[in-house]
């Protein structure tokens, strides 16, 4: 009955030329600007391939606590239950570069799964799209990922179009506009609509979004017994047919080191079968120190985040922690996080959540979740 946790810890890749290493410097350089036109000439070579990849292992355990009630008896029930988790994935990134502004961008990916529930996905092309670039605009077309306020409501691959246009540090900032839908099969698959403005005001960090997720086929109900007893599926139930979500980000970063920063949202979900709909706010506030570079032994980061968000507002989110496991009751709690380079390539990290719903079902009562895990992920 219990949703299963889902632990996964996603760090930025590296890249590195397939040939040579780190870009290659030209030994013709009598000064500056012998190099500048030497670099130059040699970024015109097209086309030219690159890859990059990495590998992680994961391990974690979390412990679900919840109270239902039953129809028939009238009597709460409390459930536990705890799930480990060990996972290893491999990813290889190959770029393709055509053109000087156009790159064919593809992800390979293998999921293993030795401990938990779940499926494992042998390799499989997970992300294939063509992306040009020039110094303002930026168009992606085909199956890329969309990271949208730093995974907490959206980390998720996506068929579409995305257009980026602008500088963060300029004029209104950067805008950016996507349409598609996801990449599940047709039954679950949801269309897509993203717009997003960000701004950069010296320490300051400006980012607003809107997402707006429909599901092409609606759900069925979420609870169908309940209907037996003329009883609505309620906060208790799960899945949405439509959400859209509007959220503001205000980030302040006083020195290198440190970044404050809190997301508003307001959200708004409707479930046709259930005859369930809400809208409400919410927030995530975080604080955050340090920079985990995996190019720069020693380096690590740290952060802390407390969550206080509705359902409605969860899109695809990257948590490492199951959201799902609320239902529609949203949830509220902390997390936290470590990432450390002990040596050049590879990052170790610990991560941990304490999570409660933040209201009640009709047959739904305490919720809670507390998940610890680490992973180490080497970078190639």
């Amino acid at each position: 009955m219990w949703k299963r946790m889902v632990l996964s810890m996603l760090l930025a890749c590296l890249p590195w030329s397939f040939c040579h290493g780190e870009s290659p410097v030209p030994e013709d350089m009598g000064n500056l600007e012998k190099a500048g036109a030497a670099l130059e000439k040699q970024e015109e070579k097209v086309p030219w391939f690159e890859i990059h990849g990495d590998y992680r292992w994961l391990y974690g355990n979390g412990r679900f606590r919840g109270k239902a009630l039953s129809p028939e008896s009238g009597a709460w029930k409390r459930q536990d239950e705890k799930v480990t988790m060990e996972t290893r994935r491999f990813r290889l990134f190959p770029v393709l570069r055509l053109t000087p502004h156009l790159l064919l961008k593809t992800a390979l990916e293998d999921n293993r799964i030795d401990q938990g529930p779940g499926n494992s996905h042998h390799l499989f092309l997970s992300r294939a799209y063509l992306q040009y670039e020039n110094e303002s605009l930026k168009i992606e077309a085909g199956r890329l990922n969309y990271y949208l306020m730093d995974g907490d409501l959206l980390d998720k691959k996506m068929d579409g179009f995305r257009i980026r246009y602008g500088h963060d540090d300029e004029g209104p900032g950067r805008s950016v506009f996507f349409y598609g839908r996801t990449t599940e099969d047709r039954s679950k698959a949801r269309k897509v609509l993203v717009l997003e403005n960000k701004r950069t005001l010296g320490k300051w960090l400006i980012h607003s979004a809107y997402a707006d997720f429909r599901a092409i086929h609606g759900h069925r109900e979420s609870i169908p017994v309940l209907s037996g007893f003329h009883l609505p599926s309620g906060k208790s139930g799960e899945r949405f047919d439509r959400q859209q979500v509007g959220v503001v980000k205000g980030a302040y970063s006083p020195n290198e080191d440190w970044t404050f920063s809190v997301d508003y949202v307001l959200s708004h979900g409707y479930h046709e079968k259930d005859h369930f709909s809400e809208t409400k706010p919410g927030y995530v506030a975080a604080a955050m120190y340090g920079e985990a570079d995996p190019k720069r032994a020693g380096s690590y980061e740290v952060w802390v985040r407390y969550y206080h968000l509705p359902s409605s507002a969860l899109l695809a989110p990257t948590m490492d922690a199951d959201t799902t496991f609320f239902r529609r009751m949203g949830f509220s709690g902390w997390g936290a996080r470590l990432d450390f380079v002990p040596v050049k390539g590879l990052v170790w990290a610990l991560e941990g959540f304490s999570l409660k719903n933040r209201s009640s079902g009709i047959v739904t009562g305490d919720f809670h979740e507390y998940v610890l895990g680490t992973s180490v992920t080497a970078y190639f």
